[in-house]
């Protein structure tokens, strides 16, 4: 059974509460409760493409009028590897 119940803030404010912790009532000892604060670590940032990252570095990529991502791409890559486009 899951249910909601809302508790004044001022109540849990020493927890350091965040959005998407969970509370889990561990025991109760006489008048009190026993809880444990679950908070979700937060993900790995994953590995991307070249393309994602170009993407994402804003402003520390700046392209040429009508230069596109894969002419960036291929201008690098192309004679390192040998490419001739």
């Amino acid at each position: 059974m899951t249910f909601t119940q809302r508790i004044p803030a001022e109540r849990l404010k020493g927890f350091d509460l965040q959005k998407g912790d969970t509370l889990e009532v561990m025991a109760v000892v006489d008048s009190e409760f026993v809880v444990q604060v679950n908070r979700a670590e937060p993900p790995a940032a994953a590995r991307g493409k070249a393309t994602e990252w170009l993407e994402s570095a804003r402003g520390s990529v700046i392209l040429a009028p009508g230069e596109t991502l894969d002419d960036l791409r291929m201008s690098y890559h192309g004679p390192k590897y040998g490419i001739n486009s």
